[in-house]
């Protein structure tokens, strides 16, 4: 017998990630845990249909599905670049009402309201969704020089802060606003993205301390420019790409951004050396931002920087292009200073609410109770079994979100082992950290 009812959250499963039941959770097998999300899913396929368009679009196209089993569910799983999905000229010519009632069909909110009446930029576009819908736009990197805009309401924003803190029980006092660790990262501190929501709610919610991050704003313009011109460069075409009104726009400051950047990161990281050693810090930022602190910190004759309660998430693999030696993360973790215990990385996507997996230390991350992991044959909506050892295209359903839907086909590749047990004693389905990369 578990020590709580699943069934009391069927509706609810976002209560789920609060402490202490999120902990309680760990007592309960894989077959109790199928059989919440199964019935979870269910309804909230049902409800979501009712209020986002775009799923009820898709729920009447496979009406002939009896929803009994999860590989059904593969059939209402959003394809990768859903939040991208929409015609590139709006944005060359401002017609950001085209724009609005693009997005309204992937929300529940009804943002038919919201006045775009001689709205002239991304940027004002972001602010007037904001300011008269409180729907908080969170774009993308931008590197193939398109955005997704995912909507995300102040919910779903408090969501992702919350399970942030509630995951790092050891880090942060989730019942306290004045937690004494530092937040650093080597992200713009004003932008219209995800990052932006994290740090206005760790900062007005549950640290005493500000986030530590670059001093900048970056602007969705900023982001399609520079990633438009990376992809032009690449490929010979930059007299093109220099015609694209909004590269036009913003090329200067591109490029001024790009040579200013290198001093930037170092008076942040002088400032990481300088007034934070041997204190509590959470780092959380890819691959290659962390290889540059190692480089930084060889560079000062610094190690073992910062109290050995620090955390460092290392999420989203590489984003410049930088080739890391095979023990990179053995250097970090010897500049910083902490064990390989306090060092977590993640498999997710931007369109959830929260990481699709946690890590632990025997290479395995482990799929939260609210996410429904699919392994499918690339290219196809065919799930391969839910059984064995299987390589795919993976794809998750999360079932937090009331604002959008949360079943999405990722562009990853990668190995589920279903019926394993990993060797910190967790059952499957383990997705193999090693296995994942892009299709």
């Amino acid at each position: 017998m578990s020590t709580i009812d699943l069934n009391q959250y069927l509706d609810t499963p976002t209560q789920l990630l609060t402490p202490p039941l999120n902990t309680l959770l760990e007592s309960i097998g894989r077959e109790e845990i199928e059989a919440f999300q199964l019935e979870a899913v269910k309804r909230k396929v049902e409800r979501q249909a009712k209020r986002i368009p775009l799923v009820r679009e898709m729920l009447e196209a496979n009406r002939a599905s009896k929803f009994e089993c999860f590989d059904d569910f593969a059939a209402v799983l959003y394809e990768d670049g859903v939040y991208k999905n929409y015609d590139q000229a709006w944005l060359k010519d401002k017609e950001f009402a085209k724009l609005t009632r693009w997005l309204d069909g992937l929300t529940s909110h009804d943002l038919s309201g919201v006045d775009m009446d001689g709205c002239d930029s991304l940027t004002e576009w972001c602010r007037r969704l904001d300011e008269q819908a409180d729907i908080f736009v969170c774009h993308s990197t931008g590197t193939s020089g398109v955005l997704s805009f995912v909507p995300r309401s102040r919910a779903d924003r408090d969501l992702i802060v919350d399970s942030m803190v509630w995951g790092n029980p050891l880090l942060f006092d989730p019942n306290k606003n004045d937690n004494d660790v530092t937040y650093f990262t080597m992200h713009p501190r004003r932008q219209y993205r995800i990052l932006q929501a994290l740090f206005d709610g760790l900062e007005e919610r549950y640290l005493k301390y500000p986030v530590q991050a670059i001093g900048d704003f970056l602007s969705p313009e900023f982001a399609i420019t520079q990633g438009m011109l990376r992809q032009a460069a690449a490929s010979g075409t930059l007299d093109e790409c220099y015609k694209n009104p909004i590269v036009a726009a913003n090329r200067d400051a591109v490029e001024r951004y790009q040579r200013e950047l290198p001093q930037k990161i170092k008076q942040w990281t002088d400032n990481l050396i300088e007034n934070y050693r041997g204190k509590r810090v959470f780092f959380q930022g890819s691959f290659d931002k962390a290889w540059q602190i190692t480089q930084s910190f060889r560079k000062a004759g610094v190690t073992g920087a910062f109290d050995p309660d620090s955390v460092f998430s290392l999420v989203g693999g590489v984003k410049d292009g930088t080739k890391l030696p095979a023990d990179w993360q053995e250097q970090f973790r010897q500049a910083v200073g902490v064990d390989a215990g306090n060092m977590t990385a993640g498999w997710g996507m931007s369109e959830l609410v929260a990481s699709a997996t946690q890590v632990c230390l025997h290479g395995m991350h482990h799929f939260y109770y609210h996410s429904i992991p699919f392994v499918l044959e690339p290219n196809t909506r065919n799930p391969l079994p839910r059984s064995g050892v299987q390589t795919g295209q993976l794809a998750v359903l999360d079932l937090n979100s009331e604002d959008c839907w949360g079943g999405i086909i990722s562009g990853d590749r990668g190995t589920i082992q279903w019926d394993s047990v990993c060797s910190c004693g967790r059952e499957g389905p383990l997705l193999e950290a090693g296995s994942v990369g892009r299709l």
